[in-house]
C-alpha cells in the first residue's frame, strides 16, 4: 500500500512540472516582453530585427538607402570614387538608369528617388523618406579622359592660377609659362600690389578674389589692374543677389562663379540683368579626375576658364591641361577674352549692352 502511494506522488509531480513546462513554453515570451519590455526588444526597431530594414516595417536609415546604392553601383562595377558624395557611372550606364534601378529596388520601395540635373555635366541623386533627405549624392555620367575637339569650332579655354593669403613663390614660374593666363589675388593681402604688379609686367592677366564678406566697392578699387572678379565662396543667406553684384556695374571687369555647381543664390541672371559678363568656371585642379571633369566641361561649354592653386599638384595639373590643349586643338585665349566672347551670348529681353572690359 505504501509503495502504490509512493508511486502515485511521483507520477504526480512528474505531470505537474510537465504541465509547468508547457505554461513556461506557451505564456512565458508573452510575459517577458510585458515585464521587461526594454530589454526584450533590445537588437529591434519597432520590432523588428535590426537590418531588416522597411521590409519589417522599421523606419528606413540613411545607412541602408546607402547600402543598396553601393550594391546597384558594385554590381555595374563602379568603384569607389575619390570623393565620399560624389558618383562616377561606369561607361554605358546614364543617370536616369541609375534612377530606375533604385526605384525598382524593394529595399527602397517606401522611399522616394530622383536623379535630376544640375549642370551641363553633373547630377544629383537625392533620396527621400517622406519630407526627410536620407541620401544625396553628386552623379557624373562616364566622361573620356581626353574628349574629341571639333575642328571646325574648338573650345575657347583661359587658365587662372589663384594665390592665397601669403606671398608664393609659384608666381615666378608661373610668369615663365609661355601661355595666355591670370593670376587671381585677394585685393587686401599684403603681397596683393606686388603681385598684381608683378604679373603685369610679365604679361599676365590679373583678377581678383572676392571676400563677399568686404565691401565690394572697396576690392574693385584696392585693384585697378583687375580684368575679372572670382568668386569661390558662398554669399552669406538672405544676400539680394543683384544689389551684391551692383558695384560690378561699369567697373570694366567680368565675374568668374567658381562656386559649386548649383549654389544659391544663382548670380547669372541677376548678373545678365546688369549687364555684367558672366561665366562660370570649367574646374579647379587638385586631382586628376579634375583634369577629366574640366576637360569634358570646357569641351561641352564651348568654352572654359579652368583655375589651380599654387601648390605643386595644382600647378603640376594645370600644366598638363595646358599642354595637351594645345595638342587637342583647343584655342587658348586670356580669361578676359574668354568672358567677351562667352560672357554675354544669351542676354535677357531688354539687356543693357556689353560692359567694355579692360585688356588682360
Amino acid at each position: 500500500m505504501a509503495d502504490g502511494r509512493h508511486t502515485f506522488t511521483v507520477g504526480l509531480w512528474v505531470v505537474s512540472v510537465a504541465v509547468v513546462a508547457l505554461g513556461l513554453v506557451r505564456i512565458g515570451p508573452w510575459l517577458w516582453v510585458n515585464l521587461f519590455p526594454a530589454v526584450a526588444n533590445e537588437g529591434y526597431s519597432d520590432g523588428a530585427p535590426a537590418g531588416l530594414g522597411d521590409a519589417a516595417g522599421a523606419v528606413p536609415t540613411p545607412e541602408q538607402a546607402a547600402e543598396a546604392l553601393h550594391r546597384v553601383l558594385a554590381n555595374w562595377g563602379a568603384g569607389d570614387a575619390p570623393e565620399l558624395d560624389t558618383i562616377y557611372l561606369p561607361q554605358g550606364r546614364r543617370p536616369g538608369e541609375l534612377q530606375d534601378t533604385l526605384r525598382g529596388l524593394e529595399a527602397l520601395s517606401a522611399l522616394e528617388v530622383y536623379v535630376t540635373r544640375v549642370d551641363d555635366l553633373l547630377f544629383r541623386l537625392r533620396i527621400f523618406s517622406g519630407p526627410n533627405l536620407l541620401l544625396q549624392r553628386d552623379v557624373f555620367p562616364w566622361l573620356p579622359e581626353r574628349p574629341s575637339v571639333s575642328g571646325v569650332d574648338p573650345p575657347e579655354t583661359g587658365f587662372i592660377v589663384v594665390l592665397g593669403e601669403h606671398e608664393s613663390d609659384a608666381l615666378s614660374e608661373v610668369c615663365s609659362w609661355r601661355a595666355p593666363l591670370a593670376i587671381a589675388v585677394p585685393p587686401f593681402a599684403a603681397h596683393a600690389v606686388k603681385s598684381m604688379r608683378f604679373a603685369s609686367r610679365c604679361s599676365k592677366g590679373v583678377l581678383l578674389l572676392l571676400d563677399p564678406e568686404d565691401d565690394l566697392a572697396d576690392q574693385l578699387a584696392a585693384a585697378p589692374e583687375a580684368s575679372g572678379a572670382l568668386i569661390e565662396s558662398q554669399l552669406e543667406e538672405g544676400v539680394a543677389a543683384q544689389q551684391w553684384l551692383r558695384p560690378l556695374v561699369g567697373a570694366g571687369v567680368f565675374l568668374l562663379d567658381g562656386r559649386a555647381s548649383g549654389s544659391l543664390p544663382s548670380l547669372e541672371k541677376p548678373a545678365r540683368k546688369l549687364g555684367i559678363p558672366y561665366v562660370r568656371r570649367s574646374g579647379h585642379l587638385r586631382r586628376d579626375s579634375d583634369l577629366v571633369l574640366a576637360r569634358n566641361l570646357t569641351v561641352r561649354r564651348g568654352y572654359g576658364l579652368v583655375s589651380a592653386g599654387t601648390d605643386e599638384d595644382g600647378l603640376s595639373l594645370l600644366k598638363d591641361f595646358i599642354e595637351s590643349s594645345r595638342v587637342d586643338g583647343y584655342t587658348l585665349l586670356f580669361p578676359g577674352e574668354v568672358a567677351r566672347a562667352h560672357g554675354l551670348e544669351v542676354p535677357e529681353v531688354g539687356m543693357p549692352g556689353r560692359s567694355p572690359l579692360r585688356a588682360p
